[in-house]
This record gives C-alpha cells, sequence and structure tokens, in this order.
C-alpha cells in the first residue's frame, strides 16, 4: 500500500506512533515513540506496572504455554509404540489429535466472554484444573473411546493457550513492543513442543510412554499453585479513558509514584513517573465520561487473590461477547489474518502426525528417543522465527517515522517476507526427503524451517489483527483461534489417508502450497488493507459503543 502523511482519524489502526516534532505532552518510551495504548494515570493500571512485574506475568503465561503444548506433543513419537501396546490404530490416534485441535480453537467462544467478563485469572485457573484432569486420563487410557474422551477434555482445557494469552499481552505491553512479546509466547509454545517430542521418546524408552502425561499433571499441578498466588488479574476497563481516532494535545499531567512504577523505558519527570496524557484534553468531538483514577486503585495482595473480578462500566453481556466474534467474519483484515494464523500452525501438526511413522521405519528405524531428538532443529527455527518477529516492530518504527510519525498496521507485514522462503523450503525439502529416505538431517532442516514460519507467521498475523481495530481483541483471537481450529482440524483428520494415496512428498508440497497462498492473501491486505478499515468502521465503532466506550 501507498502510506501517506495525513493522520485519517475515522480509519481505525491508524495512529500516531513517533513523535517526529517531539512536541507532545503524552507518554513516550525514552525517546520519540508514543505509548500505545495511552497508559492512564490508575496505579492499578496493567500498562503503569513495572518492567519487572510484567516479565513476572510474561514468564507465567509462557510457561503456562509450554506446559499445555509439552503435553500436547510428548505422545506424538511414541504413536507407533502405543498402537502396539493398546491395539490401536494410527487412524484412531490421528483422529484423537485432530478432535483435540478442533476443540483448541472452537471452544474459545466460550472462554473469551469469560476472559472478558470475569478476567483471564478465572480462565488460567479453571483450564489448568480441566487438563491435571485430562492428562492423568490420557495416561491411563486403553480404549478408542477413553482416548478421544481424554482428547475431548483436553481440548476444552488447552484451548485457552490459543487465545487468552494473547489478550494478557496486549494488556501489559505497548504496540511497539508487542510483535517482540507475542514470539517470546509462540517461542514458548514451540519449545514446550520440541522438549515434548524430545523427551517424550525417551520417557517411552525408559519409564513407559504413560509416564509422559503423567509428568505433564504434575507441571500443571505446580503451575496452578503459582498462578494462584503470584497472577495478578489484567483485565482493566480502558475503554472508560481513551478514544482510538483522536490525537492528544499538549497538554500533560504525571502520574504519581507508587511501587507499582511504570516500565523503566518509559520517560519519567524527576523521578516520578511517565508524562501521561490528560484524559480529557483531546480533540473537539472526543467528549466522553472519565473517571477519577481513584477509582482504579493499587490491588491488595487479598484482593489479587480472588478468583474471578467484574467492572460493571462493561454494558457489554456475556451473550454479545458470545456472538459479537462472528460478526467480524465481514472484516476482510481480521479473516484473512486468521487464514494466514491457522496456515501458520499446520506445520507442528502435520510433522507430529507422520515423525514418528516416517522415522520408525527404514532407512532410518529410529528409536522413540532418536526421533524425538530430530526436533532439536526446530529450537533453532523457533528462534529464527522469533527474531523475525522482532524485526516486524523494528520495521513498523522505522516506516512510521518516514511516514511523519504515522503508524499503519499493514507496516507490520514486511515481517511476512522472509516466511515465504522458510515455508517454501520447509515443506518441500521433509516431504521430499523423507519420501527420498534422504539423509535425517535433510528431514531436520525441513523441520527447523517450518517452525521458523509458524513462530514468525503467527506472531505477525496476531499482531496485525489486533493492531487494526484496538478494543475488540477478545473478538479477534477468538477468530484466528477457530480459523486454526477447522483448519488444522481437516488437516489432522485427513494426513493419515491423504499419505496412504500419494506419499510424503506430494502430501508436504500440498499442504507447503496452502501456506505460500495464505502469505500471498497478505499481499492483498497489504494493498487493501486500510481500504478495508475504513469501510469497517462503523461497525467497529458500534461495537465499541456497545460496551461502554471507545477502547
Amino acid at each position: 500500500m501507498l502510506f501517506t502523511q495525513d493522520l485519517d482519524l475515522d480509519v481505525p489502526g491508524t495512529e500516531l506512533l513517533v513523535d517526529t516534532q517531539h512536541n507532545l505532552d503524552v507518554a513516550h518510551d525514552g525517546s520519540d515513540i508514543i505509548l500505545l495504548p495511552r497508559p492512564t494515570a490508575c496505579e492499578g493500571d496493567p500498562l503503569n506496572w513495572s518492567r519487572w512485574k510484567k516479565y513476572w506475568h510474561l514468564l507465567l503465561i509462557s510457561i503456562y504455554a509450554c506446559v499445555f503444548s509439552f503435553g500436547e506433543n510428548n505422545t506424538g513419537d511414541a504413536y507407533t509404540t502405543i498402537v502396539e501396546m493398546t491395539g490401536s490404530t494410527m487412524t484412531i490416534m490421528n483422529g484423537g489429535g485432530a478432535l483435540n485441535y478442533l476443540l483448541l480453537g472452537l471452544v474459545n467462544i466460550f472462554w473469551i466472554p469469560a476472559a472478558m467478563k470475569i478476567g483471564r485469572r478465572f480462565c488460567f485457573l479453571a483450564t489448568l484444573l480441566l487438563c491435571i484432569g485430562s492428562s492423568l486420563w490420557m495416561g491411563a487410557f486403553h480404549t478408542a473411546g477413553e482416548w478421544f474422551g481424554s482428547n475431548i477434555l483436553n481440548g476444552l482445557g488447552t484451548s485457552a493457550y490459543e487465545a487468552v494469552i494473547q489478550l494478557v499481552v496486549f494488556d501489559l505491553f505497548f504496540d511497539h513492543q508487542r510483535g517482540r512479546i507475542l514470539g517470546v509466547y509462540i517461542f514458548a509454545q514451540q519449545l514446550g513442543s520440541i522438549i515434548g517430542l524430545v523427551a517424550g521418546g525417551y520417557i517411552s524408552d525408559g519409564p513407559g510412554w504413560r509416564w509422559a502425561q503423567w509428568v505433564v499433571s504434575i507441571a500443571e499441578g505446580i503451575l496452578i499453585v503459582a498462578f494462584f498466588f503470584t497472577f495478578e488479574e489484567t483485565l482493566f476497563p480502558r475503554f472508560l479513558f481513551t478514544s482510538s481516532h483522536t490525537l492528544p494535545t499538549n497538554k500533560a499531567t504525571t502520574l504519581g509514584q507508587s511501587d507499582a512504577a511504570p516500565e523503566d523505558d518509559a520517560a519519567t519527570t524527576e523521578g516520578k513517573g511517565p508524562v501521561i496524557a490528560d484524559n480529557a484534553s483531546f480533540e473537539e468531538g472526543a467528549a466522553m465520561y472519565t473517571p477519577e483514577p481513584s477509582q482504579f486503585p493499587r490491588r491488595t495482595y487479598r484482593e489479587k487473590l480472588r478468583l474471578w473480578i467484574y467492572y460493571p462500566q462493561d454494558h457489554t453481556s456475556y451473550w454479545t461477547y458470545f456472538k459479537r466474534p462472528f460478526f467480524l467474519l465481514g472484516f476482510p483484515n481480521i479473516v484473512i489474518a486468521g487464514v494466514i494464523f491457522a496456515f501458520g500452525c499446520t506445520s507442528g501438526i502435520v510433522t507430529n502426525n507422520t515423525i514418528s511413522e516416517t522415522l520408525s521405519a527404514p532407512p532410518y528405524n529410529f528409536t522413540d528417543g532418536q526421533t524425538g531428538l530430530v526436533y532439536i532443529s526446530a529450537l533453532v527455527g523457533s528462534v529464527i522465527g522469533y527474531f523475525t518477529s522482532v524485526l516486524g516492530d523494528k520495521i513498523v518504527i522505522y516506516l512510521a517515522r518516514r511516514n511523519d510519525g504515522i503508524k499503519e498496521p499493514e507496516m507490520r507485514l514486511w515481517a511476512l517476507v522472509p516466511c515465504f522462503f522458510y515455508a517454501g523450503l520447509g515443506y518441500e525439502i521433509y516431504g521430499w526427503g523423507a519420501e527420498t529416505g534422504s539423509h535425517w538431517v535433510t528431514v531436520a532442516v525441513g523441520i527447523g524451517s517450518m517452525i521458523a514460519q509458524q513462530v514468525a507467521a503467527t506472531s505477525t498475523a496476531t499482531a496485525y489483527a489486533m493492531e487494526c481495530f484496538p478494543g475488540v481483541g477478545g473478538e479477534i483471537v477468538v477468530i484466528l483461534a477457530i480459523s486454526s481450529s477447522f483448519i488444522n482440524f481437516t488437516i489432522s483428520e485427513t494426513t493419515q489417508p491423504f499419505l496412504n494415496a500419494v506419499g510424503m512428498g506430494y502430501l508436504f508440497l500440498f499442504y507447503g502450497i496452502c501456506v505460500v497462498l495464505s502469505l500471498v492473501a497478505g499481499m492483498a491486505v497489504y494493498i487493501w488493507g486500510k481500504k478495508w478499515r475504513r469501510r469497517c468502521a462503523p461497525r467497529y465503532y458500534e461495537f465499541l459503543a456497545e460496551r461502554g466506550g471507545n477502547i
């Protein structure tokens, strides 16, 4: 798209990110970057939390994603062993996994409304309880019915790591940090997969594959204690304070010092905190009710231990939150971001479904443990993907500076360019390498390249979608999760018969083409994305009005 230097106030997502003239009295990151969303003067605002507190919560949700992903993948390279011991079949095993993948996204139509109405903390604790039960059951199954049942329960629990985590990231961090932070979360998720596949194989060779799931239940038990005592609710009624389509004036106030001081990289005045835009000092036409900062003070420790929170100022009902994501299917930017996100998640699923069958057979004849070790290459791919997502943040800031400080969400899509190469190479190297019996290093390189594309593409698609329409993040992550759920359920369910029919080479040629085409769709968003955002603006502002505020 051609970026212009006019700030179109009627277009959601078009915002002033860089104070090129250095004359705006708003919170900066210590240089010329404006903090978006604008932090309020409330001590209870998560954006004002100290750096260590933010990163502690990031660590918790990253471990949460890592443990859940570990549980999802630590039996994948032992499928052939499980089939022999239980009398099951590869079709049944992959069918249970496919059902789990379907629920991973679909169940978020229930979890996200709960997260928006009563908080993220409740969802994390509830899902951990569900997953403890599913891990114990999965480790003890003997029949196909038990396998499917445990996967259903597991899908109900693990679904939150597909969507609720993103809400916490957007609660705690600013626009120019989100690509990097989402990369951290997705890296942790991939790390869990890698550890699961590596350790799961050796657990299967040692104490047995059942212990692979029982270890997960122990880890989840430790994690639920950590969440209960140290995770503070991040849901905050930001929509009461800010407007998504107005510019700040030069008037400013200063946030008083508290032990919940803002991040260290925020600009400060005499050590008292960041300079915060006066919530009443927006351009004419932005008048709205603004609560007193004292209405949202820092919580006491006892208040932090509450299982849920409720803000009566949020006029949106649970039912409205439940049905509203489906209206976003009329927003092309969100739909295409969902497709990119969904096919970005494909690599982990198709490799998990095929790696055991491929490497346990001639010419490789690998044990479960050796099969898992091949996945160390995915760790390298995850690191490459993480730094690609960090590059997205840098590109946005660079292009915004060249655009008179104005940020367009489409600027982030440049980070998808390396993904074309990651996907194009990875799927073909893995598929044809396995088909022709090439050296196992070839298979490993293919896995690493596919995972690099997964980490980079999913973090970029998520950040882009959320930046397009601020304030409806819960609805957006539901669309992303459901898109991934349906597409990857279909892929997982059909992988085995497809593989039996055409072989690994053509199977992964087809998957690679699908992934590359999803990235090509990103080019359409780059060209027409702003036009689509402008067209969807009226309905978007209706969403905000239903909730009782702007963002």
